[in-house]
């Protein structure tokens, strides 16, 4: 499977809004046990990364062996961290610090980062960052036009979409031309292969249908639909 590390050894530096690639990401960084570092209040924190809860959309750090430096943290609001991962530098920013536990020891929960910034030594990252771009999803089903949004693509076409709470979908389906509108870019048709659907609260506290599938389109479509979503800033 292709991974933010292995396209980032191509491009030099990128900008990632993809949850499930900032998933991967975090999990392949606890697995490698690789060390988070950010200074507060002018203190060191180190650490590592315990686990990823998607679903409630937070990090999972251990405690410092510094005490001072995790008073400091649990006293900020937002923390900025850098981690260098497979021959990568990767810099991201967590917010609302806690303690909480994880297989019984103590344990700080973090959101998670909604993006990441990935470069290669020597390649630095442009500002201002170019901001998200809103891609709109036209759901045909027999006569009925449902309107959506594209919200995550990872990089092996895996995908989000969500929508009004009554779009009826169901898991383990095929939906046929499903129409993607970029802002700013041209529309395309592709096939969703859904996997489940979920009702749940939206990030914008709305209900919602929140659909997840796989984009069946040819590998030029889906790379162009990618880069909406894991932007290069070289």
């Amino acid at each position: 499977m292709p991974d933010i590390s292995t396209r980032l050894s191509t491009t030099g530096s990128l900008l990632v809004r993809s949850g499930i690639e900032i998933e991967r990401l975090l999990q392949a960084i606890a697995q490698d046990r690789d060390t988070l570092s950010a200074t507060v209040e002018k203190v060191m924190f180190l650490s590592h990364v315990v686990s990823l809860d998607a679903e409630d959309r937070s990090v999972l750090l251990e405690y410092s062996n510094h005490k001072p430096a995790n008073s400091a943290l649990l006293a900020s609001q937002s923390v900025r961290f850098s981690c260098n991962h497979r021959g990568a530098h990767f810099a991201f920013a967590c917010k609302k610090p806690r303690h909480a536990m994880h297989s019984g020891q103590p344990a700080i929960r973090m959101s998670a980062p909604p993006i990441v910034l990935g470069a290669q030594p020597g390649h630095g990252v442009k500002t201002p960052l170019p901001r998200p771009t809103e891609v709109r999803c036209d759901l045909r089903m027999g006569l009925q036009l449902f309107a959506a949004r594209l919200v995550d693509v990872g990089l092996d076409g895996k995908a989000y979409i969500e929508g009004d709470p009554a779009i009826p979908v169901c898991d383990n389906t095929m939906l046929k031309g499903a129409r993607l509108r970029p802002e700013n870019g041209e529309a395309m048709l592709v096939d969703l292969d859904v996997k489940n659907v979920v009702q749940s609260t939206l990030p914008d506290g709305r209900r919602g249908t929140r659909i997840g599938c796989r984009l069946v389109v040819d590998r030029t479509k889906l790379e162009e639909i990618i880069r909406l979503f894991v932007v290069d800033l070289a």
